[in-house]
């Protein structure tokens, strides 16, 4: 009887270069298996880094336009604010009128002792006219009633100003 041993070692070695192949043949499937997969990999990666730079461009695009706006802001501010001094420095004063510091406190003395106002227009003084002695004598002299003059023309350049004033704020802030 012939030996078996030849044919078991014939089996072995075809069995183990069976295996060999088999395993030759899967790893290469495998590879081309992993091939595609770094490529989607790759391809999504590319999608993403495009998809990044889109919202980059985008984000830059909005900070510039905020900063065009932001400038154009402030020079209208500038603007304005200069316009505004412009006005405020051009309004009349105390001193343009050629008053001097001593006149000023006469005049606004007589301003803050009501009691000594003439009366208004349609308020006639009827203790002056009803007086018996001279009506043409009530009491006012010409020059207390051209400070009262005066303080009303100061005060109302003064509200004239502040109304102004609010009105132009108003137009830089709400834009009315």
């Amino acid at each position: 009887m012939p030996s078996v041993w030849p044919l078991l070692l014939v089996a072995a070695v075809s069995g183990a270069a069976g295996a060999g192949i088999a395993y030759s043949l899967e790893h290469r499937a495998r590879q081309a298996e992993v091939a595609v997969l770094r490529a989607e990999m790759a391809d999504q990666q590319a999608a993403a880094a495009q998809a990044a730079a889109a919202r980059l461009s985008a984000a830059q695009a909005a900070e510039a336009a905020a900063v065009r706006t932001l400038h154009a802001t402030k020079s209208r501010l500038a603007v304005t604010e200069k316009r505004l001094k412009e006005s405020l420095y051009a309004l009349p004063t105390a001193q343009s009128y050629g008053l001097s510091y001593a006149a000023r406190g006469l005049l606004n003395a007589r301003l803050s002792d009501a009691d000594d106002m003439p009366a208004r227009a349609s308020e006639p003084d009827r203790a002056a006219s009803e007086s018996p002695a001279d009506p043409g004598q009530s009491g006012v002299t010409e020059a207390d009633l051209g400070g009262w003059i005066a303080g009303v023309i100061g005060a109302y350049d003064a509200c004239r100003a502040r109304i102004e004033a609010i009105r132009q704020w108003d137009e830089v802030t709400h834009g009315r």
